[in-house]
């Protein structure tokens, strides 16, 4: 049995917390940032990268965010016109023809031949990939996803 103080505080404590957690809830709506999940988000791989990019808080200037598919990741402006959203699981990308940039011994294959997003990392499996939205360069975005990518052996590089 409690003594009566413990009591009386417990429920004056209740409806401050309350309080507290709808205001939490209030702050985070409309922060996740769409992200579906790739077709292999459950390989074991995916969970290594994911743990990994625990550690990168900021990307590109941008502020970590929550995300909603399984192995995704992102990072976004307050008003959302710049993100960055990582998927991993992807398709492995073949030999291919499209534009290669080799960052911090990552090999990312461009979707366009001037080297733009997305960008699927090459050679590795499962595959990551790196979409944006609004104007955020290879260069701020690349070098800091890939301390978690290369938790996946390379397998195959760029030539």
């Amino acid at each position: 049995m409690r003594p009566a103080g413990a009591r009386g505080v417990a429920r004056a404590a209740a409806p401050l917390l309350t309080g507290l957690l709808a205001a939490s809830l209030v702050g985070c709506s409309g922060s996740t940032v769409e992200a579906p999940a790739a077709e292999d988000a459950t390989d074991p791989g995916c969970a290594a990268v994911l743990v990994l990019l625990r550690e990168v808080g900021d990307l590109g200037g941008l502020p970590r965010v929550a995300s909603t598919g399984q192995s995704t990741a992102a990072w976004a402006s307050a008003d959302r016109s710049r993100q960055v959203v990582l998927r991993c699981g992807v398709p492995l990308p073949g030999p291919t023809t499209d534009a290669c940039l080799s960052v911090d011994g990552v090999d990312w294959v461009a979707s366009d031949p001037e080297g733009g997003p997305p960008w699927t990392t090459y050679g590795r499996a499962p595959a990551t990939e790196v979409a944006v939205v609004g104007d955020v360069p290879a260069a701020d975005v690349l070098p800091g996803l890939g301390g978690a990518v290369s938790a996946l052996e390379p397998q195959r590089a760029c030539s």
